[in-house]
């Protein structure tokens, strides 16, 4: 009897271990992930930018902006960037496509300030990536 129930305890066991497995899955590596971003941004063009860089040309407040993450894979990235205007601290989120270009409304992110336009660009990322550079900021004058 004693063996009985000692086989039903290590049964039991096991199978606690394989439902915890199948249900969160292997653990993930860490990984380095390199970007930068190409396209327009505010009216001046911006092509493989990956440090602080001022972006030649005046902001235009009217219509959008469309910028590529070069490097974007949904393996490591979310499907997510936050834009920070640092002057007037408004916040856009815009969403990446399957492709790995993103959109704003340059009204919505630059607003009516005039002068300089610093914007940190953070995409975000899985939990076992770590994306080089985490962020980096776009500088261009209104």
């Amino acid at each position: 009897m004693k063996r009985f129930l000692f086989g039903i305890a290590v049964l039991g066991l096991l199978a606690c271990n394989s439902d915890e497995e199948s249900s969160t899955g292997p653990a993930q590596e860490p990984v380095t992930v390199n970007w930068s971003l190409s396209g327009t941004f505010g009216g001046g063009k911006v092509d493989s930018v990956n440090v602080d860089t001022h972006v030649n040309g005046l902001v235009s407040r009217s219509g959008s902006s469309k910028v590529h993450v070069n490097g974007y894979d949904t393996t490591y990235f979310e499907n997510t960037v936050q834009l920070t205007h640092l002057q007037n601290m408004t916040h856009v989120t815009a969403s990446i496509d399957a492709e790995g270009y993103f959109t704003f409304d340059n009204m919505e992110l630059f607003g009516l300030r005039d002068g300089t336009n610093s914007v940190r660009i953070t995409p975000s990322a899985k939990p076992n990536v770590t994306l080089n550079p985490q962020s980096f900021i776009l500088y261009s004058n209104r």
